[in-house]
C-alpha cells in the first residue's frame, strides 16, 4: 500500500488505514476458507445407490457460488472499481469505499449461516454464536500477520524518494503564474537531525556552490524567448532554519535569477499527487550584505541594490520567529495582514528580521500574510480583473492594460529587505 506521485514523491498510507485494509481482506479470507471447508465436508464421493439429497446439493452449490464465483465477481467489479476510484478521487476515497465494504462482509457471513441453519437444528443459536466468535478471533489474528515486510519496503522507498514536508500557506493565488515551463527544481531537507542537505531534482546530493552551474545549464536548455519567465522552484522542509533558505536564495541571485518559487502544501486530495502549490518571491538584494561568504565560495559579483536606489521615508521592522512582532509589539498571525495594510505604500519598506529560531514555516506564514494584504489593497483598483484579462490575451499586447497593472503594482508594492539579528 505504497504510492508514488508523478514526481516520485512518496505517499505512505497511514498505519491505521492499513490495519483496516488488512482486516477487510482477512475477513474475506476467513469467509472463503469457511466456504471451502463446508464444501469439502459435503462433497465426499457417494456410491451409485446413495439416495439423492437435495439439501446436500444445495449446500454444495451455495458454497461453490460463495467461493469461486464470488471471487471472480469481486475481482472484476468491486476490487477494480476501488483501484479506479482511488486513481481518480485520491487515496482518501478508500476510507469511504471501505464503509460499504463492511456491509459486504456482513452479507457474505450471513450467507454462510444458511448452511449452518440447514445442518444444525439443536442449540443452533449457541453454535452460531460460537462460530461467529471463532471466525472473528481468527480474522483479527490473521489481519495482524504481515506476509510481506511492508515497513522495510517503505523505508527503502523513502530513502530513494525522500518525502519533503513543505510548509503550508494561507495565501494560495500564485498558481496563476504557472506557465508550465520546465522549471528547475532544487530540494532541501534534513540529512540528520542537525545537518541540512541540498539536492537536485533527481535527489542527488549537491553542494551550494553547484547551484550556479545547474542554473546556467538550465538556461542553455530553455529557449531564449521563455527565459524572462523562468523561475526555479525550491522544495524545502518547513522546519529548516531560515538561514539555509536565504543562503540558497543568495546563490540563485548571483546566477542572475531575480525571483524564486517556494513550493507549499497542496490541501486538495486530487491535485496534490501531481503538484504542490506555490508562492513566488522576488529575492531581496539585501542578502548580499547580510550573509557572510562561506568557505570555498567564489567572489561575489557586485549587484546594485534595488532598494538603495529608492528613497524610503519609513522602515517597518518585522521580527519573525515563533511569535511575530512589529516594532517590538506582538501581532497575532490572523491579524497580521490587516496590520500590514496600513504600511504598504511606495514610501515604506518592510524589514524582515530573523533570529536563530526562525524556521522556514515562520517565514512563509509572514510572507503569506504580507501577500494577502497587498492583494486586497490592489483589488480595490480592480487588479485581478486587469491581470486576468492580460493572461487571457497573452499573445496580444494592450498597452493601456499593462500600464494600468504596473501603476497598481507601484501603488501597492511588496518592498522587503531582510536582516539577521
Amino acid at each position: 500500500m505504497f504510492f508514488l506521485d508523478l514526481e516520485n514523491r512518496p505517499i505512505v498510507v497511514p498505519e491505521e488505514d492499513r490495519k483496516l485494509y488488512n482486516l477487510f481482506f482477512a475477513s474475506l479470507s476467513m469467509i472463503i476458507g469457511n466456504s471451502i471447508g463446508v464444501s469439502y465436508l459435503f462433497s465426499r464421493t457417494q456410491n451409485v445407490f446413495s439416495r439423492h439429497n437435495n439439501k446436500r446439493n444445495r449446500i454444495i452449490n451455495d458454497q461453490s457460488f460463495l467461493g469461486v464465483n464470488f471471487m471472480h465477481w469481486f475481482t472484476k467489479l468491486w476490487f477494480l472499481f476501488g483501484i479506479f476510484a482511488e486513481e481518480l478521487m485520491g487515496s482518501a476515497f478508500i476510507i469511504n469505499f471501505m464503509l460499504p465494504s463492511l456491509l459486504l462482509i456482513i452479507v457474505l457471513y450471513l450467507d454462510s449461516w444458511k448452511s449452518l441453519i440447514l445442518i444444525v437444528k439443536k442449540r443452533r443459536w449457541k453454535i452460531q454464536l460460537l462460530h461467529l466468535l471463532t471466525i472473528g478471533v481468527l480474522t483479527f489474528v490473521l489481519s495482524r500477520i504481515d506476509i510481506v515486510n511492508y515497513k522495510s519496503i517503505d523505508e527503502t522507498m523513502l530513502v530513494k524518494n525522500p518525502s519533503i514536508d513543505v510548509p503550508s500557506s494561507i495565501y494560495q493565488y500564485d498558481n496563476n503564474d504557472n506557465y508550465y515551463y520546465d522549471n528547475l527544481i532544487f530540494k532541501m531537507n534534513f540529512v540528520t537531525k542537525t545537518e541540512v542537505g541540498l539536492f537536485n531534482s533527481y535527489n542527488g546530493n549537491i553542494e551550494l556552490n553547484d547551484v550556479y552551474r545547474y542554473i546556467k545549464e538550465w538556461e542553455d536548455y530553455v529557449p531564449e524567448m521563455h527565459q524572462s519567465r523562468m523561475s526555479l522552484r525550491l522544495r524545502a522542509d518547513k522546519n529548516l532554519p531560515i538561514k539555509y533558505i536565504k543562503q540558497f536564495e543568495l546563490k540563485v541571485l548571483t546566477a542572475s535569477q531575480l525571483s524564486i518559487i517556494y513550493e507549499i502544501a497542496n490541501e486538495d486530495e486530487i491535485s496534490s499527487r501531481f503538484f504542490n502549490r506555490e508562492l513566488k518571491h522576488r529575492i531581496s538584494h539585501s542578502l548580499i550584505k547580510e550573509l557572510p561568504m562561506l568557505e570555498g565560495e567564489p567572489p561575489r559579483i557586485p549587484f546594485i541594490d534595488f532598494y538603495n536606489k529608492l528613497k524610503f521615508q519609513d522602515t517597518l521592522s518585522l521580527n519573525i520567529s515563533n511569535r511575530i512582532e512589529i516594532e517590538n509589539v506582538e501581532v497575532p498571525l490572523n491579524r497580521l495582514s490587516k496590520t500590514l495594510k496600513n504600511h504598504i505604500n511606495k514610501s515604506t519598506v518592510i524589514e524582515y528580521i530573523y533570529n536563530d529560531s526562525t524556521t522556514y514555516q515562520d517565514y512563509i506564514n509572514v510572507l503569506s500574510a504580507h501577500k494577502i494584504a497587498v492583494r486586497e489593497l490592489r483589488n480595490t483598483e480592480n487588479y485581478d480583473e486587469i491581470d486576468a484579462s492580460i493572461r487571457l490575451n497573452r499573445f496580444s499586447y494592450d498597452k493601456k492594460l499593462y500600464e494600468e497593472r504596473n501603476r497598481i503594482r507601484l501603488l501597492y508594492p511588496i518592498n522587503i529587505t531582510e536582516r539577521f539579528e
